[in-house]
């Protein structure tokens, strides 16, 4: 598709080389915001192929490998044309050649090479629904870091060839209050927000499904990821909560990251906070209010939106895993088998190193705790899948009379 968002001119002095070898582009390079546009037929002509563009069909062909052929009005790569030039995001120039990518920030480089790995998905089709969340994923702390965002693409890499579909409870905003941090992807430039935009666009190819877990998940002068953005005294009146939704979803529209699912910050929400998110929302990632059960419960107040427990819970830190199997092997033939999950646990059983040829290679360890975890939920006989493909068929609890118990019981006035 041709994309028709405002595009700048990369102003700092961004470098990408290729196997080793500079890329001297005589047109310049380009930028939304944090994704970065490349001249397309200067890029195919450097690293030694040819484009055949007839029509809306773009064929790219090398010698030794076969030819690529792309439909710009049927795909969903973003073209865009400047000054009669045809440019491609980077991100979906690595997506179609198969190339992977390494971020060096302080050189103001990124080097660019084959991937020579085989990717297929081996997902399985049967057994009980089981699903996973990669939780507080933000462009801040350790997820800046180029080596962690390598080792992030490195898990969801292991993901998908395990044919296990996983979701990203993204955090939009990062807010530091006490360093004056406020970073926001969708309006401030940086090579590493870019690198970070980049691997969010990784982690959707690789089925990855993205939500909002909150807008910024903190509160006054609390850290995104620590604090708690809603609850019964914060943001608690309707004008507040639509703000702080509103905001995070007009980000997600503005990055083109397409979002399925909300997420409250520490399931913190009440049951009146929760009646807005629904609005908002066909699939909210969390207990519903008053029911912290172990199945699906589709909402009485829309009769559409289902709420998603976890009822594995999480892995607090590495030492917690023989505690996370117990609960897998002990869980209910009823329950539903969701979790969530820091992948920040796992970096350190990857090791990133450069081979002789300069190509960057990564040893996962087998040993780490989301293999054991997968390990056990297959020896559990489970289907991984995507909460999108949830219905009323996996396990829901439907409330009835129990549900206006509660109301009663507790005088929502405001949800009736």
């Amino acid at each position: 598709m041709l994309y028709d968002n405002r595009i700048f001119l990369v102003e700092d002095d961004l470098k990408i080389n290729f196997e080793g070898r500079s890329i001297n582009f005589i047109i310049p390079i380009y930028k939304n915001i944090n994704r970065y546009f490349i001249p397309m037929l200067e890029f195919i002509s450097q690293i030694g192929g040819k484009i055949d563009i007839k029509g809306s069909k773009i064929n790219v062909m090398f010698k030794e490998r076969s030819i690529i052929c792309i439909d710009y009005c049927i795909n969903d790569y973003k073209f865009t044309i400047i000054h009669s030039v045809l440019y491609i995001s980077l991100f979906d120039m690595c997506r179609i050649l198969s190339i992977r990518s390494i971020w060096g920030y302080s050189r103001g480089m990124i080097s660019l090479y084959w991937d020579k790995r085989n990717y297929k998905s081996c997902r399985s089709v049967c057994g009980r629904a089981a699903l996973i969340r990669f939780e507080d994923i933000t462009a801040g702390g350790e997820y800046l870091d180029s080596d962690n965002l390598e080792k992030l693409r490195v898990v969801a890499d292991y993901m998908y060839l395990a044919g296990i579909p996983f979701h990203i409870a993204w955090i939009p905003r990062f807010v530091d209050p006490q360093n004056g941090i406020d970073n926001d992807i969708s309006k401030d430039y940086s090579m590493a927000n870019a690198n970070f935009l980049f691997t969010m666009e990784y982690l959707l190819n690789k089925n990855g499904i993205i939500g909002l877990h909150g807008y910024t998940h903190q509160y006054g002068n609390e850290v995104s990821a620590v604090g708690t953005e809603f609850n019964d005294e914060r943001n608690n009146d309707e004008k507040s909560i639509r703000k702080r939704v509103e905001a995070a979803i007009n980000t997600a529209k503005k990055l083109e990251l397409p979002v399925k699912f909300f997420e409250t910050p520490h399931y913190a929400a009440t049951a009146f906070q929760q009646s807005i998110f629904e609005q908002y929302f066909d699939i909210i990632y969390e207990p519903f209010v008053g029911i912290w059960g172990d199945r699906i419960v589709k909402s009485p107040r829309n009769h559409r939106t289902l709420y998603i427990p976890t009822p594995l819970d999480y892995l607090e830190e590495k030492d917690g895993i023989d505690e996370m199997i117990n609960r897998i092997n002990n869980l209910g033939e009823d329950a539903l088998a969701s979790l969530f999950y820091h992948p920040y646990i796992d970096f350190e059983y990857i090791t990133l190193k450069m081979s002789i040829s300069r190509y960057l290679m990564s040893i996962y360890s087998e040993s780490s705790p989301l293999h054991q975890i997968v390990k056990a939920l297959y020896h559990k006989n489970c289907n991984f899948i995507k909460i999108t493909d949830l219905s009323l068929n996996s396990k829901t609890y439907e409330f009835k009379k129990l549900f206006y118990s509660f109301l009663n019981s507790h005088k929502y006035s405001k949800l009736r």
